[in-house]
């Protein structure tokens, strides 16, 4: 069985580094001009910049492994099963379509005009039977090079390799096959730092 994975946006680390350093030097700097009130009143924005950046680039993944697959977003996160699963597309971004709705992954979108630009001809070769549509083609956003492309990627092996087991056959849907969660932790420092930065600003 293939193994589990978790996929964030390849360039979502880097950045955030980049912008954790940035905050730590304003910070930093601001406690060593010595001015208390500046640093309290500025503070909570170089703060708010830090974890806007690992909420919007970094905590967003998609999950693959035996038990179905795991959509973390900005506000919530989707744990789909394996039987509830009926498509995978990749027109704009991942997206899982169960029989009652369809849920979008943050965490892979499309590719951009210059990786399909790059995209080789051993970039669509071998891939899951499920990925290719009529005449053996296969879509932009199925490329593997790309965040979308490599989420399908990983979910199909898993999916078609259930299919050819017979696991999936007669397997029933509990529910909706769908299990959401909310970021309430999240959303509440998020909205925490927003308040300090707007009282910050208009003291």
């Amino acid at each position: 069985m293939t193994q589990p994975v978790v996929l964030r946006p390849r360039f979502g680390l880097i950045l955030c580094i980049l912008v954790w350093a940035i905050v730590a030097v304003c910070i930093v700097s601001l406690i060593a001009l010595g001015d208390a009130g500046t640093a309290l009143r500025y503070t909570p924005a170089f703060l708010l910049a830090g974890f806007g950046c690992w909420l919007l680039f970094w905590m967003p993944a998609v999950g693959v492994d035996a038990a179905g697959v795991t959509l973390v977003n900005l506000v919530r996160t989707v744990r789909i099963t394996w039987p509830a699963i009926v498509d995978v597309d990749t027109k704009y971004s991942l997206t899982i379509r169960t029989r009652d709705a369809k849920f979008t992954a943050w965490a892979a979108p499309g590719p951009s005009r210059v990786t399909t630009y790059r995209a080789a001809k051993s970039d669509v070769a071998h891939l899951p039977d499920s990925t290719y549509g009529a005449g053996g083609t296969v879509r932009i956003g199925d490329i593997p090079s790309s965040d979308s492309g490599l989420a399908a990627l990983n979910i199909r092996r898993y999916w078609d390799e259930l299919r050819r087991a017979g696991r999936l056959d007669e397997a029933t849907v509990e529910g909706t096959g769908a299990v959401t969660t909310w970021h309430t932790w999240q959303l509440a420092v998020l909205g925490a730092l927003v308040a300090a930065t707007v009282a910050g600003i208009l003291v």
